[in-house]
């Protein structure tokens, strides 16, 4: 939800406790109806702890006889049978997640250090099953602990028999007996088969109930807080079925495994065709494939990495003259200033890119202006992989603060306070970033614009704190047990690999479409000319909003390039919530009209003509189309919580508690849900006990307090903080 949508959320409840508040002490004086209303529903509370608090993990010994984390930590004997998977899973980053790992390790060891070993269960949960299940992350962890190497194992992820949308680890594990399958006996293979396939296996949802997080108190941390989560942004996603955001082209809808676990060659009992399900789970992890020595991993993860993206020099913006796109088109001042557009979208990825950890993820763009003799005139961002701090560098990143503002780099995750800025960047979305630079005197004829998209797994200071504790004496015996385990060392001192993601480059000037690489004219219906635009646009809609009207020259532009149907309705879908978002009613909703007959019943235009009549506070008018967007994108949380800020605009409390709980079945913890559904079962008449414990939870998972003075710190005390927290700005570059 945007500010400026959670500004009206604000003024709708704050009207919606004063309405029903009216409305239940009218209802006093008025005779009791002859048929009762309908019951009402209990409310639907966050998971709470169980045995493993803070990790939401349960055990249960459905299996049989009840096992330990000795036996969660064989793999070997899986791999009897199974070992071209055990190989693949051997290169992953499930096999060092745990303090195997130099890097986890830094991080659970320092939260084990200032917030006690009981904090460190909340890492557990997802990193350390085999301990976790033993009672053993009370206690002081020793380097010679088998279990302690095990990571996320066989046993782990086939042995998930239920989910729950929480994070933290929030599934059940079964830790009875895996029945072992006997040669020629076709039961056994059978129940064997059935043991290690539980539902939970093929969906999306045992991903996430560790690839999203939170944190609270008792985690080490002040109040509550959203943490890492690749799930939330899937699931508002078109992979995941939610048409909910924009018009776009079509995609076919994944999940985790289509991505994460691609067809790979095996020879083994469960494969089919010769492949199996790959168990190497690459993603973005360049770094510990090259700890590791494996080749092919880190050629996997890097391949995975640029598919996720596209990049291009989209735009130039001469110094007193109008935006120019494309920019081989520009005709440039000498001597005067100019600002290059670098735009970068996200066409691969299911969640933010990069994904992850978003606060320790170091990606960014590198960008040289050449003249036409090659020589470099400015550039920006060149000095980022040797310092990791180039402040001319536009970052992919995100930064949470501690309560002094200033970004914490290290994963020092029991002292995050706030997060302060954001510049990952949604699936399907789009970021762009300004370069200013002055235009040489004499610069012989066009100037080339060259960008580079670079990427390494975590932030320098990261690695430093890392590679300090790899060093230490309970460093060292780490790792002389991890090389006894794999044979190799785990090095995290050694330089980072950096990989090269993407390139772009661009003609500038007097000039530019004679020279060498120089672009093609632009004519109507190329399919490259509509993308740029439209790209553009769609990342300028970001702009802060007395500039957001940058957007539009770019997506008219992309309607005239556009050649079919559902191009014009992602431009016209685009240009329709610039509209919305500037208050242009009228021209919103036409627009929307002449969208909906190229792509009739789009979620997304539902939702947007919802936003433009909510925008006039016609709440009534607006929640019909929130319905139907919500039906037409079921998974995204996103609109089923405005669908019930809307209903309780509109003094429908049934409707309004009816929709927070269907969003809160797949967002627990969100807190415009919570406190819509407490103010409706209190309009509504329910039970003290149960509008005391509502009441609570929305209180619990309010925004903290404390956020918005932890950002004003940041942006008057931090260098380069003021200007990273607009989400378009410019980036001065260096001659």
């Amino acid at each position: 939800m945007s500010a400026g949508h959670s500004a009206i959320a604000i003024a709708i409840l704050g009207a919606f406790v004063a309405c029903a508040s009216g409305a239940h002490d009218d209802a006093t004086a008025i005779a009791t109806p002859s048929r009762a209303p309908p019951a009402l529903p209990a409310a639907i509370l966050p998971n709470g702890d169980g045995d493993f608090a803070p990790s939401l993990l349960r055990v249960t010994r459905a299996g049989g006889a009840a096992r330990g984390g000795a036996t969660l930590a064989d793999v070997e004997t899986c791999g009897d049978c199974h070992g071209d998977i055990e190989a693949q899973w051997r290169a992953s980053a499930h096999a060092f997640a745990s303090f195997n790992n130099p890097i986890y390790r830094t991080s659970v060891d320092r939260l084990r250090k200032d917030r006690g070993n009981k904090a460190s269960r909340f890492c557990a949960g997802c990193h350390d099953i085999a301990l976790l299940v033993d009672g053993a992350m009370d206690a002081e962890i020793e380097p010679k602990d088998r279990r302690a190497h095990a990571g996320v194992s066989c046993r782990v992820c086939h042995g998930v028999v239920a989910t729950r949308p929480d994070g933290n680890g929030s599934y059940t594990l079964d830790v009875g007996d895996f029945p072992v399958p006997k040669e020629g006996d076709a039961e056994s293979v059978r129940k064997h088969k059935a043991r290690a396939a539980a539902s939970p296996l093929r969906t999306a949802s045992l991903c996430a109930g560790c690839h999203k997080a939170f944190l609270h108190e008792g985690t080490g941390n002040d109040h509550f807080m959203i943490g890492q989560d690749d799930a939330t942004p899937w699931s508002r996603s078109a992979y995941a079925g939610s048409l909910g955001e924009r018009v776009d082209a079509p995609i076919a809808q994944k999940e985790c495994r289509t991505c994460h676990m691609p067809p790979e060659d095996a020879n083994d009992p469960t494969a089919k065709g010769g492949k199996v399900f790959s168990h190497r789970f690459a993603g973005a992890h360049t770094w510990l494939a090259q700890m590791r020595g494996d080749r092919d991993q880190r050629r996997r993860v890097e391949e995975q990495l640029a598919s996720a993206v596209t990049l291009d020099v989209a735009a130039v913006v001469p110094e007193g003259a109008a935006r120019v796109l494309p920019p081989e088109d520009a005709v440039l001042t000498a001597g005067a200033r100019a600002i290059v557009e670098i735009v970068v979208r996200n066409v691969g990825a299911g969640h933010r890119f990069p994904g992850g950890v978003l606060d320790a993820q170091d990606t960014w763009l590198e960008v040289i202006i050449e003249d036409a003799r090659g020589q470099r005139i400015a550039e920006a961002g060149t000095r980022h992989e040797a310092t990791g701090d180039d402040p001319t560098a536009h970052r992919f990143t995100a930064a949470v603060a501690g309560s002094d503002g200033k970004p914490l780099l290290a994963r020092e995750t029991h002292l995050f306070e706030a997060g302060v800025y954001d510049h990952t960047i949604a699936p399907r979305d789009a970021d762009v970033a300004r370069f200013a630079f002055d235009v040489p005197r004499s610069a012989g004829g066009p100037l080339r614009a060259v960008a580079r998209l670079r990427h390494r797994s975590r932030r320098l200071a990261l690695q430093k704190a890392a590679c300090d504790d790899a060093r230490s004496a309970r460093g060292r015996a780490f790792g002389a047990e991890g090389l006894r385990r794999v044979a190799r060392a785990i090095d995290p001192c050694p330089p980072e690999p950096v990989t090269d993601l993407a390139r772009a480059e661009a003609l500038l000037g007097v000039g530019a479409r004679a020279g060498t690489g120089g672009g093609e004219r632009v004519v109507r219906g190329d399919t490259r000319a509509f993308q740029r635009a439209f790209d553009h646009g769609l990342a300028m809609l970001h702009e802060v909003g007395e500039r957001q009207g940058e957007a539009r020259p770019s997506l008219e532009r992309a309607l005239t390039y556009a050649r079919s149907d559902r191009e014009r309705a992602m431009a016209t879908g685009a240009l329709a919530r610039l509209a919305q978002e500037q208050g242009r009613t009228a021209e919103a909703l036409e627009l929307l009209t002449k969208a909906d007959a190229l792509v009739p019943a789009h979620p997304a235009l539902a939702r947007l003509r919802g936003e433009t009549e909510a925008i006039s506070w016609r709440w009534s008018d607006a929640a019909p189309h929130f319905k139907e967007a919500a039906v037409g994108a079921p998974k995204d949380d996103a609109v089923w919580a405005r669908l019930a800020v809307i209903w309780g605009g509109a003094g429908r409390e049934r409707d309004a508690l009816e929709a927070a709980q269907r969003g809160l079945l797949l967002q627990p913890r969100d807190a415009d849900m919570l406190r819509i559904q407490a103010l409706s079962l209190r309009t509504l008449g329910a039970a003290a006990d149960i509008t005391g414990h509502a009441d609570d939870a929305f209180l619990a998972h309010r925004a903290p307090d404390v956020a918005p003075r932890v950002r004003s710190r940041c942006t008057q005390d931090v260098p380069g903080c003021a200007l990273e927290r607009l989400p378009v700005h410019v980036h001065e570059m260096r001659r």
